[in-house]
């Protein structure tokens, strides 16, 4: 089984410990940050930016309704003052309730926020909130001698309660891949300038912004259910905030009336519609995630067969959705049947290639049989996909090192200590072998 580890990085450079001025292109003001050109933007968060693509299970498998919600998302930035950068949109296949933009463009919504949006023009709210993160530099923007890249990756072995995800709950990313994302908290005034972004953005797509208050008042219902969505963690939100919203609206919005704005679209409701169908059969997913995680926590493996009836009924009503696949692949593995799980991932890399599940377990299945030429092509596909995951360097180091090519195992060793956390045996192991093969003293 995959060797858990907990991955912490953030972009810091070499200056964030040094007084420096972030100029803000929306208000112009001045604060305290490390202000980057956006080439250097781009080229930091670009391996971050693919990591966390990666841990929230890769992009929804819908070309149709990713490029409706891409049209939109890409509509509102032209409007920005950083419309240069190369902004990208994705829908995440997750049923986390999260969106979220990152320094250089990536702009995210997941699967389980998407399908309880109520409207159109709430879309178009909350992802110009996120593009106003961007158009702000919010993560640029230091408190005092904090961290000036405002994102933190945890990875796996977190525990259990810290986690919004039933996927993270079971130890879990898909069903195999461990792991947890969390945002860095924003004050409450940078929120409510992106709040005025969002509303901004809306009003000129031609969207009514006071719909932006509706998916406040969901993510409210959804806290108030216990826990709430991730996306709390770094967007507070209260009666309060809400208030605030609306307050916004008026002012700078008063004859919304004399305007006719957009709710939803026909082609709106009917791709959401899809949507939801295809939730119900995520929900069944979740569920055998979260019975697969209690069986092997009780030691009961009894209850396997079960659990990949389920998910192959999954598969088999949404064939093209891979990450059904991939799991149908890890109970396998969990079962002993290798080459039944083997050809699994094969057919998950295939249909979705960039999910890192199925990549990293057909590297470990090589590298357990000692096919030294697939276990470098997957680890090499895997690391792509999530380049600050440090398991396909470490699978990559192994088998280099066994070949007696010893740069290239140096090479990946030293990309695992720089990776996993230092009480990690894949740590401990690449720290000693680099010692002994000289590279550390």
């Amino acid at each position: 089984m995959m060797l858990r580890f907990i991955a912490v990085f953030a972009l810091v450079g070499a200056l964030a410990f040094l007084p420096a001025c972030v100029t803000d292109p929306v208000t112009g003001k001045t604060s305290i940050g490390i202000d980057r050109t956006d080439d250097e933007e781009v080229t930091m968060a670009a391996p971050h930016a693919a990591s966390f693509k990666a841990q929230y299970e890769g992009a929804y498998p819908d070309p149709e309704i990713q490029r409706y919600c891409e049209r939109i998302v890409l509509g509102l930035t032209k409007d920005s003052p950083r419309h240069a950068l190369p902004w990208n949109f994705t829908i995440l296949n997750s049923s986390d309730v999260n969106a979220f933009a990152l320094p250089g463009g990536t702009v995210c919504i997941t699967r389980g926020l998407l399908w309880q949006l109520g409207s159109e023009a709430e879309f178009a709210g909350v992802m110009g909130h996120e593009v106003g993160h961007v158009d702000h530099k919010h993560s640029a923007k230091g408190e005092g001698r904090a961290t000036i890249f405002n994102i933190l990756l945890l990875g796996a072995g977190v525990a259990a309660e810290s986690s919004d995800s039933d996927w993270a709950r079971a130890g879990v990313i898909g069903f195999g891949v461990a792991g947890q994302l969390t945002m860095l908290h924003y004050s409450r005034d940078q929120e409510l300038e992106s709040d005025r972004r969002g509303i901004y953005y809306a009003y000129e797509a031609g969207y009514d912004p006071r719909e932006l208050a509706n998916v406040f008042e969901l993510f409210k219902r959804l806290k108030g259910g216990g826990g709430g969505p991730s996306w709390l963690s770094s967007h507070p939100m209260d009666d309060d905030r809400i208030a605030q919203v609306n307050k916004l609206v008026a002012r700078e919005y008063p004859n919304l009336a004399s305007r006719r704005l957009t709710v939803s679209t026909p082609e709106w409701n009917r791709l959401m519609t899809r949507l939801r169908a295809d939730q119900r059969i995520y929900e069944r997913y979740d569920e055998a995630a979260v019975s697969f995680a209690e069986a092997i926590k009780s030691g009961n493996d009894g209850a396997m067969p079960r659990i990949l009836d389920e998910l192959r009924a999954c598969e088999r009503e949404r064939p093209k959705h891979a990450i059904f696949t991939s799991a149908t692949g890890v109970v396998q593995m969990r079962m002993g049947r290798t080459s039944e799980a083997k050809s699994a991932f094969q057919r998950a890399a295939a249909l979705q290639p960039d999910l890192f599940e199925p990549h990293i377990y057909l590297a470990q299945i090589a590298f357990d049989r000692g096919e030294r030429s697939t276990v470098i092509r997957e680890a090499e596909a895997a690391a792509k996909i999530f380049p600050n995951h440090p398991s396909p360097y470490y699978l990559a180091a192994r088998t280099y090192d066994s070949a007696g090519q010893t740069q290239q195992a140096v090479t990946h060793y030293q990309s695992v200590v720089q990776r996993a956390p230092e009480e990690s045996e894949q740590y401990r192991y690449s720290y000693q072998r680099l010692q002994a093969l000289g590279a550390i003293r």
